[in-house]
């Protein structure tokens, strides 16, 4: 498998290797996006961006810091462009199952799912970024460490530590 590096440089003069780099992060971008946007055609836009602006200037990529945490650097830029620019936006629910049980799940499902968006509105900005980064953007701890100027280490035990926080609020709020 080529690395990051040699086709990031590759894609300087041949775009066309620039593919197996979008390849390579699109969907964890995606992810990641949407979990700031919280809507799916924003967030495909803005990924689109991402991509863009990543060939555009693949050029200034320098090779120190893995290419995914410049990647993500973009698409952080890209977020505060976006929630400078536009007004939210709200999305319709999902159709409605048809059969109870399946109704129930779904119900107990999104409960669940609240609750713990609450839990998150309680962590402060940074501690979310960090989850974002590392569970929607499936971030390694070391590419993190870069992108948020931090030791590998201290950005692990801040991570565990807001998961054990949020575990003990969730059950605090159901105990």
């Amino acid at each position: 498998m080529t690395t990051d590096k040699a086709l990031a440089q590759k894609a300087t003069h041949d775009p066309e290797a620039f593919g197996e780099l979008y390849d390579r992060y699109a969907l964890r971008i995606y992810r990641y996006i949407y979990s700031r946007v919280r809507h799916r055609e924003n967030a495909e836009d803005i990924t689109s961006q991402v991509f863009h602006d990543a060939l555009k200037c693949i050029d200034q990529y320098q090779p120190i810091a893995p290419f995914s945490a410049w990647l993500f650097t973009i698409a952080r830029r890209r977020i505060a462009d976006f929630y400078r620019s536009s007004i939210p936006t709200v999305t319709l629910t999902e159709e409605v199952p048809q059969d109870s049980q399946a109704m129930l799940t779904k119900v107990m499902q999104e409960d669940d799912r609240q609750d713990l968006e609450r839990q998150l509105l309680v962590l402060d900005d940074k501690a979310r970024e960090l989850l974002r980064l590392r569970f929607a953007g499936r971030m390694r701890y070391k590419d993190i460490a870069i992108l948020v100027n931090k030791t590998t280490n201290a950005v692990k035990m801040a991570i565990y530590r807001i998961l054990d926080q949020l575990k003990e609020n969730v059950e605090n709020h159901n105990g």
